[in-house]
């Protein structure tokens, strides 16, 4: 059993650029300091072949979901209820956004042995990434348990006393099929992870004719999942 949980939110730092991924807007900036305009567009995320991203939407309407190009949007209006759109061809932008775009992919069993963060990072290695630099990964799987949040308008850390009609959506399941779409980020605290955490990540989750995403708050992954990296350029074939 895989299991990762963010620790808490307390934010700080500033947003910059990597080899592997781009980063528009932080953590701290957006929701701490409340600084929620458009940094990126859709039609900028889609530029460039197989994009791969986490991130929120504008004025922190919901949250961004992006694999191999298609962008789910993830929205509540009244923190009861949500739903997944796939805005592939439609407008729209993000305040916050962690952004790759990757032609290929190792396939490796995740390690059920250890943390997952510590799985991530040695699988990254042994295909020769800079776990000192951020990167993209990929898990599919069975989640033997899960919590996900999507946001409404408000960060609720930094602002406890929101009314219930601005409050996350929050739901959780168990032994439930579903992708993890994420980035691993040592060092990125507030920037791009949340603090206590060297993972940002995200769930899509296909439920019969509907599609579920938002932000991954806690899981744990079954054993025999499978963990995606990037293959970098001097290792490719």
């Amino acid at each position: 059993m895989i299991r990762f949980m963010i620790l808490g939110i307390s934010l700080c730092g500033c947003a910059g650029s990597h080899d592997l991924v781009e980063q528009y807007g932080g953590m701290r900036d957006v929701l701490r300091l409340g600084n929620t305009h458009s940094r990126i567009s859709f039609e900028e995320i889609r530029q460039q072949p197989h994009a791969i991203g986490v991130g929120a939407l504008t004025e922190l309407q919901g949250e961004i979901t992006v694999f191999d190009g298609q962008i789910f949007v993830a929205t509540t209006s009244d923190g009861i209820s949500a739903s997944t759109t796939r805005d592939d061809a439609n407008p729209g932008s993000a305040t916050l956004m962690t952004l790759s775009h990757v032609k290929k992919w190792h396939h490796d069993t995740l390690p059920d042995s250890v943390p997952m963060e510590q799985a991530i990072e040695t699988v990254a290695r042994s295909h020769g990434i800079d776990s000192d630099t951020p990167f993209p990964f990929i898990i599919e799987g069975v989640a033997e348990s899960y919590e996900l949040h999507v946001i409404n308008g408000f960060c609720p850390i930094a602002t406890p006393d929101l009314a219930p009609e601005d409050q996350p959506w929050r739901t959780q399941g168990k032994s439930t099929a579903l992708k993890v779409i994420g980035f691993f980020a040592k060092d990125q605290h507030g920037v791009m992870t949340h603090h206590g955490s060297n993972l940002h990540i995200h769930a899509i989750i296909d439920h019969g004719e509907e599609t579920i995403t938002g932000h991954l708050d806690a899981i744990e992954m079954a054993p025999g999942s499978v963990l995606s990296v990037p293959v970098v350029k001097n290792k490719e074939s």
